[in-house]
């Protein structure tokens, strides 16, 4: 039986020209760029996977919510959201469009796996949390549950988690692929397991399907597209640049061992590179 993968459009987003890539370098002086900058990307799509496989239906990331844009959302002494535009429209809520696709986000889905608690890949939580099996990894919560005041200053939104919220803790217990030394399971028959790509965040995973006839890599925020995979280009933010393009140089060459298809969590043509499964060949 095949993997279906659907990719779920939860609006956009536009952030300024040093968030989006910049050369690695001292943390502070990226950031500082990056808050006193006034150009603004293009906007850039928010994604979510839905992963149809036989053993049930899993989500990869949970994009943001509509509910961001409401008053009150964030905490008034959170400045994050300042640096950003989004454009989310109601219909566009995760659970909303998970119902349309006549699946209820409370009974229907096995496992949701998250490469990070950013707003924009958090943001569905309240929509899946209840008899959902929500995993992140360990050490990312160590980095970011455990310490929700960090994880607020690095992007995410802790006042908006469910109330009680407690994760699966993922953990490296599962065999090595490609550079990887380990990775982490999800489903009982290896198909899809995913592995660690620190540097955007602490605990980063991306997640990995493998298929009949190709190779699935759902990117998260371990690259912004596959231009900047291939070129080597870091997120102008992230809390380690060189962690993060260590961690693009693994995803690179694992994508020479087999026939991959690459899918940014931020990047339009994932839609086109998913429908005509197109292999990524790293150049260099």
């Amino acid at each position: 039986m095949p993997i279906n993968i659907h990719i779920i459009e939860t609006g956009t987003i536009r952030i300024r020209q040093n968030g989006w890539t910049q050369p690695p370098g001292n943390v502070l002086l990226r950031r500082l760029r990056f808050v006193t900058d006034r150009k603004y990307t293009h906007p850039i799509p928010i994604y979510a996977f839905l992963i149809k496989h036989p053993e049930g239906n899993f989500l990869f990331d949970l994009g943001e919510t509509p509910r961001c844009l409401d008053a009150g959302y964030y905490p008034w002494w959170q400045l994050g959201h300042r640096f950003v535009s989004m454009d989310i429209k109601p219909e566009q809520g995760l659970g909303t469009q998970l119902r349309a696709q006549g699946i209820d986000p409370d009974t229907d889905i096995k496992a949701a796996i998250i490469s990070h608690l950013h707003s924009d890949h958090a943001g569905g939580l309240p929509d899946v949390h209840g008899k959902t099996d929500v995993c992140v990894s360990h050490s990312h919560w160590s980095a970011f549950g455990e310490k929700p005041m960090h994880a607020a200053m690095e992007g995410a939104n802790p006042a908006a988690w469910p109330k009680g919220f407690r994760p699966t803790l993922l953990e490296p217990t599962g065999p090595a692929i490609g550079p990887w030394a380990h990775s982490y399971p999800v489903t009982q028959d290896g198909t899809i397991l995913a592995v660690d790509t620190p540097g955007h965040v602490p605990g980063h995973i991306s997640l990995i399907i493998v298929d009949d006839d190709v190779t699935y890599f759902l990117v998260g925020d371990a690259a912004y597209s596959q231009a900047f995979l291939d070129k080597e280009q870091t997120d102008g933010v992230n809390s380690d640049p060189y962690l993060a393009l260590e961690s693009q140089r693994k995803i690179k060459e694992f994508c020479r061992s087999r026939s991959v298809v690459v899918l940014p969590s931020h990047e339009f043509d994932s839609v086109r590179r998913l429908q005509v499964k197109e292999v990524y060949r790293p150049s260099g």
